[in-house]
This record gives structure tokens, C-alpha cells and sequence, in this order.
């Protein structure tokens, strides 16, 4: 029960960061969404993980060659993937507003991510925790449906009188074309950022190899994040960069006052290794099937938080009464639905 409670908890912990994550983007004055990416990511996926486990972790190179190279490359095309999806998300986000944004992707992410590792290490599940387990991630995907329901909601409610300024202005223009485009920018996103939990799952030799030289589990936790993030920087290098090259945006990093929008940059790097590390330990703590249910709570919690965070920077201002009801439907089916998780977690490791 004490790693049951302490892998919940560095989970939660985790979705606190990984909801944050997205807020620099919202907040910036100077930069393009592509100039705080593409530095946020540089923090996150290259300076602070070397970093880390140069202090945590000084085995990590013997313990990379030593495990399989067919999984560490398995693990940095994943890393790819999930750039890609990083990538995507950013105009997501930038397009339709963080609680939304965060709604649409956890979804697709959790079934996609929670899934696949638990159907590697079926034959091991008892059958009663298969049925509860499967069951959670049931509910939680549907809690997560029902919060997209109360952003749909308050699009609606909140851009009506808007969209229909447009359409008598300028009868040619739909109002809703931005929203559809963000909202398939966040489709794509969903699928492709569940493959960072796959590669994490793939590489766990990794940390049995760090284990085997004498670093501890939850130190060790930090060696199958190396080359999911070496595989998601170059995705996120690419896609941003180009962005930059294309627009022109690169010189937003020498513009005047654009010091604010660097220091956020750099706060979104600290966010997002803030959300990947905890996960990793947590998903340590939950035992066999961490990689399943762990996934299903961190995003259930981000999904959460990143509401919160919604609120906070004004996103749900001016929405009906409708939407605040789903969103609360949707919060407390995903608070249920962590429940039946944890209970199904207990089932597998009794």
C-alpha cells in the first residue's frame, strides 16, 4: 500500500507539471508558439536530462550499451513519434485553448498508451485485475470524452456572438474553420503522443541494466527517458525549425523584450522534465502494470490540472452553465474511474 500510495502521488505530482507545460505558450508576448517549443524542448529533452543523470545516474552510458540496441532504437523511433505529436500539439493548443486542447489529446493518448503495455504482459495479468483494469481505462476514456463535450460547449457559447459578427461582415468567411483545423491538429497529436509511453515501456532494459550496475530503481527510472528524448528533439528540431526558417521567426530571439518569453521558454523545459521523471518513478512504484494504469492516471490527473490551469488564465470566461455542468460530469467520472485503477493495480500485485 505505501508504493501504491507513493506512485500515485509522484504521478499526480507529474500532471501537475505536464498540465503547466502548455501555459508559456498562452503566455507569451514576443515569441511565436515555435520559438517557445523549440526552447522549451532544447531544456527539456537535452540540457536537463544530461544533466540529471550525469548527478543521479553516472552509469547511464555502460547501462545504454549494454541493453538491447533493437529496443533503444525501437525506443528513439517512439521519441520521434511523440515529437512529432509535440509538435503538433502546439498548434493545438495555440488554436483552440488549453482545456480543450489537453481533452481531445489525453483521450486518444491514454487508450493508445495504456493499452499496448498492458496487452505485452497479458499472460501475466490475473484475470479478475484484467477485467477491473480494462474496465478503468473504460471509464477514464469516457470521463475524457465528456470534458471534450464541455469544451465543445463552451466554444459554442463562448464564440457565438463572434462567429456570427463574422458571417455578417464578411458572409464568405466560416469563423468555425480555425476550430476544426486546431481540433484535427489535436487528433493527430492524440495518437502520436501516446508513443512516449511505448518507447519509455520499450526501453526498460535500460533501467535494468543501470540496476545491474549498481544504481538505484528510482535513479535508474531516468535512463529509458535518454533516447525517447533524443528522438523527440529532432522531430520537434525539425518541425520548428523549419517553421522558423519559413516565417522568419528565429529573429524573435534577438527582438527587444523578448527576455520574458525566453525565461517562460526555459520554465516550460522545467515543467515538462517535471512531468516526465516523476511519471517514470511512480510507474516504478506501481509494479508490473505501471506503465498501464500509471499512464491512465497521469493523464486523467493532467487532464485535470490543465482545466484548472484554464480557468486560472481565463479560458472558461463568458462560457454557459451547460459546459461547467459536463466539465464537473467529466472530472468526477475520471476521479472514479482512478479509483477502479488503483483498485484493479492492488488485484495485480497481491
Amino acid at each position: 500500500m505505501e508504493n501504491l500510495w507513493a506512485g500515485f502521488a509522484l504521478i499526480f505530482f507529474a500532471a501537475l507539471s505536464a498540465a503547466a507545460f502548455g501555459v508559456p505558450v498562452r503566455v507569451r508576448r514576443v515569441y511565436e508558439w515555435e520559438n517557445t517549443w523549440l526552447l522549451g524542448f532544447l531544456f527539456a529533452q537535452i540540457i536537463i536530462p544530461l544533466m540529471a543523470v550525469e548527478l543521479f545516474l553516472p552509469t547511464w552510458q555502460p547501462a545504454m550499451s549494454a541493453a538491447s540496441p533493437g529496443a533503444v532504437w525501437l525506443a528513439m523511433v517512439f521519441g520521434f513519434l511523440w515529437g512529432w505529436g509535440a509538435v503538433t500539439s502546439g498548434l493545438g493548443i495555440t488554436s483552440i485553448g488549453l482545456s480543450l486542447a489537453f481533452a481531445v489529446i489525453m483521450g486518444i493518448n491514454m487508450a493508445v498508451g495504456s493499452i499496448i503495455p498492458m496487452l505485452r504482459r497479458w499472460d501475466a495479468v490475473p484475470g479478475d485485475a484484467k477485467v477491473v483494469i480494462l474496465a478503468g481505462i473504460g471509464v477514464c476514456i469516457a470521463g475524457v470524452a465528456i470534458c471534450g463535450k464541455a469544451g465543445v460547449l463552451r466554444e459554442r457559447g463562448v464564440e457565438y456572438e463572434s462567429e456570427i459578427a463574422v458571417r455578417t461582415s464578411s458572409p464568405g468567411k466560416r469563423a468555425g474553420s480555425p476550430f476544426l483545423i486546431g481540433l484535427s491538429w489535436c487528433l493527430i497529436s492524440g495518437v502520436l503522443s501516446a508513443c512516449a509511453n511505448l518507447g519509455f515501456d520499450f526501453a526498460d532494459g535500460v533501467a535494468r541494466e543501470a540496476v545491474a550496475l549498481g544504481a538505484g530503481p528510482l535513479s535508474a527510472s531516468l535512463g529509458p527517458w535518454l533516447p525517447v528524448n533524443w528522438g523527440g528533439f529532432l522531430a520537434v528540431l525539425i518541425g520548428t525549425g523549419s517553421t522558423m526558417i519559413r516565417k522568419g521567426s528565429w529573429r524573435k530571439y534577438l527582438a527587444p523584450r523578448s527576455g520574458r518569453d525566453f525565461t517562460w521558454g526555459v520554465a516550460m523545459g522545467m515543467f515538462h522534465f517535471g512531468g516526465q521523471v516523476p511519471y517514470g518513478m511512480g510507474a516504478y512504484f506501481l509494479g508490473r502494470l505501471g506503465t498501464t494504469v500509471g499512464w491512465v492516471g497521469f493523464t486523467s490527473c493532467t487532464l485535470m490540472a490543465a482545466n484548472g490551469f484554464g480557468f486560472v488564465m481565463g479560458e472558461w470566461k463568458g462560457a454557459p452553465r451547460s459546459s461547467f455542468k459536463m466539465l464537473f460530469l467529466g472530472l468526477s467520472t475520471l476521479v472514479i474511474a482512478m479509483v477502479v485503477l488503483a483498485y484493479g493495480n492492488k488485484l495485480v500485485t497481491r
